[in-house]
């Protein structure tokens, strides 16, 4: 409860905020807006308020009518209205998992040419498709990090040597605790360990390669881990991870930001709470990189037939809402997320929860929001999973994983 009344708190404050320091040109014509929304009803009214900051400065008169709809219902509802070739919106708000169907379809226009996509270093590749970008984000996030117990860990180790060290001496002191655990059988908690070891899902040319170097590397990394130091329990997955930390079984654990609000609630995760919760980025690999989680967001996307003042008018908006200081603290931060901008930093003292998940968030690359990438999910998980039961090399588990893949994608 003082949790949330912290947040309404500073949600009324950073509502203020978001009406100073207009970043856009004064002289959009007014328009009438439709924007469907999966962001949820409360998220939504501080999306409306912000609107109607920016539409009294900007553009007087303009309105914003937010559609809510789920996940599935505004994907198969946009599919629908581009089939009938009418009833689109003005704006599609949501996570990027379908920006790449809609761009299959047909649906929504290339923003390269429209914003400037520097002023978003974090998660931008995350609404990339084929070389394109075709959404802004709202805010970031979405990202895996490290994740311990202060009162088993004096502090975050630096590095997977200083982890492997500080986990069996956790079990040492602490007999009946694990000192490390996470999800070792999924693909998005291995992908960090193919990034830090240099490698991708996509070459330059946007060919699928799961069985360079960098994934063996990983394979073995992540086998050694098991088999070697023997610092993972024998099978674990997200329950088990999660559950092992909120009872104090588990002294770190990789999880994303999405768990933050469940682990400082302490009636849900008694063994942590605010006083013992800590973040911190991956440990560094033997090659001195960081893993690198994928990450994305919300993001705002324009489909195809949106032109005229229409147009003027929501990339007037668009560019207000995600760039403006202000704005941004009133909308991302005010919905307790992390910017997608650098100018905006959260304050570590005022929230130094936030503030760690936001240093975590800076070593992430954008998750591709390419529909292909259904298929290496698919072909790494079988072989991920012979890895960690032992019964496949390193080097078969990336060929057969490529071969998969291909297979995938050719239909």
């Amino acid at each position: 409860m003082k949790h949330s009344k912290m947040v309404m708190g500073l949600l009324v404050v950073l509502l203020a905020l978001g009406s100073f320091g207009l970043a856009v040109a004064q002289d959009v014509p007014a328009a009438s807006l439709i924007i469907w929304s999966q962001d949820g009803d409360v998220n939504n009214a501080v999306l409306a308020e912000q609107f109607q900051v920016w539409a009294d400065a900007v553009a007087p008169g303009s309105t914003l009518e937010i559609v809510q709809k789920e996940t599935e219902v505004l994907r198969n509802d946009l599919l629908t209205a581009g089939l009938a070739g009418s009833g689109l919106p003005d704006m599609v708000l949501g996570p990027n998992d379908a920006i790449g169907v809609f761009v299959d379809a047909g649906l929504l226009q290339p923003l390269d040419d429209m914003f400037d996509l520097a002023e978003y270093p974090f998660n931008i590749g995350a609404a990339q498709v084929g070389g394109e970008t075709y959404g802004i984000p709202t805010n970031a996030g979405n990202h895996l990090m490290l994740m311990y117990n202060k009162s088993l860990v004096d502090k975050a180790p630096d590095t997977w040597e200083e982890l492997v060290a500080t986990a069996k001496a956790v079990e040492e002191a602490n007999p009946g605790v694990r000192g490390f655990a996470y999800n070792l059988n999924e693909p998005f908690w291995f992908l960090p360990f193919v990034h830090g070891f240099g490698g991708g899902t996509y070459d330059a040319d946007g060919n699928m390669v799961l069985d360079s170097q960098a994934w063996v590397d990983a394979y073995q990394f992540v086998q050694d881990l098991k088999f070697k130091e023997r610092i993972v329990p024998e099978e674990c997955d997200y329950a088990c991870a999660d559950g092992l930390f909120k009872e104090g079984s588990a002294a770190m654990i990789i999880n994303g930001d999405w768990a933050i609000g469940d682990y400082l609630n302490t009636e849900n995760s008694p063994a942590l709470g605010e006083e013992n919760l800590g973040l911190a980025p991956w440990p560094k690999l033997p090659n001195g990189e960081r893993p690198k989680p994928f990450t994305a967001g919300k993001f705002i996307s324009i489909p195809v037939s949106v032109e005229g003042d229409n147009l003027e008018a929501v990339k007037s908006f668009v560019t207000w809402l995600t760039t403006d200081p202000g704005a941004v603290e009133a909308y991302a931060l005010g919905t307790s997320r992390l910017p997608a901008i650098a100018e905006v930093e959260v304050d570590p003292e005022a929230n130094p929860i936030l503030a760690a998940s936001a240093e975590a968030l800076m070593t992430g690359v954008g998750m591709p929001a390419d529909p292909t990438l259904r298929c290496m999910w698919d072909s790494v998980r079988p072989q991920l999973e012979g890895v960690m039961s032992n019964s496949t090399t390193p080097a078969d588990a990336a060929v057969e994983a490529q071969i998969s893949a291909e297979e995938c994608i050719e239909g």
